[in-house]
């Protein structure tokens, strides 16, 4: 019997939050309110198809009332559908035109398109009618460019003095108000903000479980058990996985190869570990681990072909148009590299580095509700750790040569990276008469305000402005002579230093 493909239910890795909506009350269960109440719950829990059945009898009881518009609004954004998501918000606001919810999440949703001065202008206004809205003081901060006598920095730095703050207020406001002050130059400042917002986010990582997990992947991983599955997997060519350390220059780097007309940018998609798991528990794995090494090992060829479709159909799922590559620009799929070259064999691994410092303080200045070491500089080295091993393991046992490239490399010269990828993709550099891959496409990461502005240097050893406050990330790498040492291992692997030279 055939084998079905593998589909995931995956989700997008960052939405905004659900701001604003209903909550349910005891009381009559057919009215209104306790239809919005009950669709609001299954939206914030991501139980989307009972979300569909009770936005329904929301819309039976109220199709026009702006609650009902917002809740579908976000529901769209939370599948993807972005276009259709700002529509109907929008709609849900101009009948509630002083809704600051609303406000917000428009706000956010126009983002995610790169509609960054809409967004502002909705933030500002939202703010302007709730002072005390924290989430759009940390919506806002991203894509604001903050200048010295900023009014707004007095209101963060006075939202975080009162009393009786939630910690997800602490840590809106302290990420906000550290993303200012860094603005405006006042490093000494910027940092206590930094490690307050940092000490407000719940500690969910454990490190033992995450090192435990690529020691299955070094031992049971092997060159030779790879070779032995490549022939069963999908052999498309497709795939095309950008991976490297959170905001190491994935973001970029999938902007720059996406502007070739036949390779569309899927951002950050997530089934490729919801395929990993879902083999997992078809082989009665019953914890699967970051890696998926023990389902490589225990998993027949029959099942390989049809993990690479369901994978292959996850992609095909993000655009009715035509491509010749995809980009899943996931940063964690580092370590899931042979998962991929067990069923997609022919995937082409680009790999990003950046400087260790440089990486580490970006993740620091996050709010990442998706990584759970980044609020721990203990986590963070950790997982820089156990990253770098699962990509020294990779060198090793991957059927195929990845591409490995610098974030600093690419950055001095576009252009050049650019022409030198599409070549080892084998694509065409005569690209005018070639129709575009997809007509528009969002981002939800947090450099979708980034990508969207001209490539600048200034983040190259960002680190220098906090060198001092850096201490200990600089003691967990072994001192600044191993930093070093690492930044040079990096150069000797960049596949544009090696081509320009």
């Amino acid at each position: 019997m055939k084998e079905k493909p593998q589909t995931p239910s995956g989700k997008p890795k960052s939405l905004p939050s659900i701001s604003g909506t209903v909550d349910l009350k005891p009381g009559r269960q057919d009215t209104l309110e306790a239809a919005l109440g009950r669709a609001s719950q299954l939206l914030k829990t991501r139980k989307l198809a009972d979300f569909k059945t009770e936005i329904a009898k929301a819309q039976k009881l109220g199709a026009h009332d702006p609650r009902t518009l917002h809740l579908l609004g976000l529901y769209e954004f939370e599948t993807r559908n972005t276009v259709a998501a700002a529509r109907l918000i929008k709609q849900a606001l101009s009948l509630d035109p002083k809704n600051a919810a609303m406000q917000h999440n428009l706000a956010a949703v126009l983002i995610s398109l790169g509609r960054f001065a809409d967004a502002e202008v909705l933030l500002l206004s939202a703010i302007a009618q709730k002072p005390d809205y924290a989430e759009a003081f940390h919506t806002l901060a991203p894509i604001r460019k903050f200048k010295p006598g900023d009014p707004l920095i007095p209101q963060m730095e006075a939202g975080l003095k009162k009393p009786n703050l939630s910690a997800v207020d602490v840590s809106f406001y302290a990420f906000a108000l550290a993303k200012a002050l860094d603005d405006i130059g006042a490093y000494e400042k910027a940092w206590p903000a930094l490690e307050r917002g940092n000490a407000a986010m719940p500690t969910l990582f454990k490190p033992d479980r995450e090192a435990e997990a690529v020691g299955e992947v070094e031992k049971l991983v092997t060159k030779e058990r790879l070779q032995a599955l490549a022939p069963y997997g999908h052999q498309s060519q497709a795939p095309v996985l950008v991976v490297g350390m959170p905001r190491s220059g994935t973001t970029l780097l999938e902007s720059v190869l996406a502007e070739h007309p036949q390779i569309y940018g899927a951002g950050e998609m997530t089934s490729l570990g919801g395929i990993g798991r879902m083999m997992s528990n078809r082989l009665g794995i019953s914890q699967s681990k970051i890696g998926f090494a023990q389902a490589i090992a225990q998993t027949e060829p029959k099942h390989v072909y049809a993990a690479g479709l369901g994978y292959l159909n996850s992609l095909r799922k993000e655009t009715d148009s035509w491509f010749d590559h995809c980009i899943d620009k996931l940063p964690d799929n580092s370590f899931a590299l042979g998962f991929a070259a067990a069923i997609v064999p022919n995937a082409k691994v680009i790999h990003i580095m950046r400087h260790p410092l440089d990486v580490m303080l970006s993740i620091y200045f996050q709010r990442f509700t998706t990584v759970q070491y980044g609020f721990d500089p203990k986590h963070i080295l950790s997982h820089w750790n156990s990253y770098q091993r699962a990509m020294a393991h990779w060198r090793r046992t991957l059927p195929h040569e990845m591409i490995e490239l610098r974030y600093e490399n690419l950055v001095q010269d576009t252009t050049f990276a650019q022409t030198y990828l599409w070549d080892r993709l084998g694509l065409t550099q005569q690209i005018d008469h070639v129709p575009a891959a997809t007509e528009i496409k969002q981002q939800r990461t947090a450099s979708r305000y980034q990508v969207k502005q001209p490539v600048y240097q200034s983040s190259k050893e960002k680190f220098r402005r906090y060198e001092t406050q850096m201490s200990a990330f600089i003691k967990g790498m072994g001192g600044m002579e191993a930093v070093e040492a690492e930044v040079a291992a990096q150069e000797t692997r960049c596949a544009l230093r090696q081509a320009a030279s």
